[in-house]
């Protein structure tokens, strides 16, 4: 039954990813699809919800119960992080690498590296919507905000293109932070990896 709810649950997350992702990619939207839109969002939310509370009460150390589920209590609090339920998918996918003889460092790294993505894409949504109908924004249509977002999670920071608006920039400090983070592990397990094979290969 849980592994059902579970795999309810992500569905749930991609349906909210397409219906929050659509006006990026459509600025004529008419009435009714934004209602309908409007309500798949919300039926997802409803959802997270239920899970969270659900969670919450059938936890025997509730306090514990909400250090260890950050993105469920990040899905329910914010609207536009809760695309973030799919990293589940993730998780699953890294598990099966380790599994499968590649290598717990590798596995991690991908995992990291697909994170990293996808953070990028919901960012670029987010940041389109907000910027496209501010006058004097430079980031006019979901490619800019895309670059946006991946010059930003990679720290690299061109500067042609910025937001604007105070929604934007909150969502650029985020934005800033988790790429520090995402690099930083990634470099590190890079690294490790690299000392690892030098290691292997000095005592043959």
């Amino acid at each position: 039954m849980k592994r059902i709810w579970d795999e309810t649950l992500t569905f749930l997350a991609l349906c909210f990813l397409v219906a929050y992702s659509y006006p990026a990619f459509n600025q004529t939207i008419s009435d009714s699809t934004n209602h309908y839109l409007g309500l798949v969002q919300w039926v997802c939310w409803f959802a997270f919800a239920v899970d969270l509370i659900y969670g919450i009460w059938k936890a025997d150390n509730r306090k514990e119960y909400l250090k260890r589920h950050p993105l469920e209590i990040a899905s329910v609090l914010l609207p536009f992080l809760r695309p973030l339920r799919l990293m589940r998918v993730i998780s699953f996918g890294s598990l099966a690498l380790q599994k499968v003889a590649i290598g717990r460092q590798f596995a991690i790294t991908v995992k990291v590296a697909i994170s990293a993505l996808f953070i990028s894409y919901v960012a670029a949504i987010q940041i389109t919507i907000s910027e496209r109908s501010i006058e004097g924004s430079n980031i006019k249509t979901f490619s800019d905000g895309l670059w946006w977002a991946v010059t930003t999670v990679t720290t690299v920071g061109y500067g042609d293109r910025y937001p604007t608006t105070t929604e934007g920039k909150l969502l650029a400090v985020l934005l800033m932070i988790t790429g520090i983070s995402l690099v930083g592990v990634i470099t590190a397990s890079v690294a490790a990896w690299f000392v690892k094979m030098s290691q292997e290969d000095s005592k043959k």
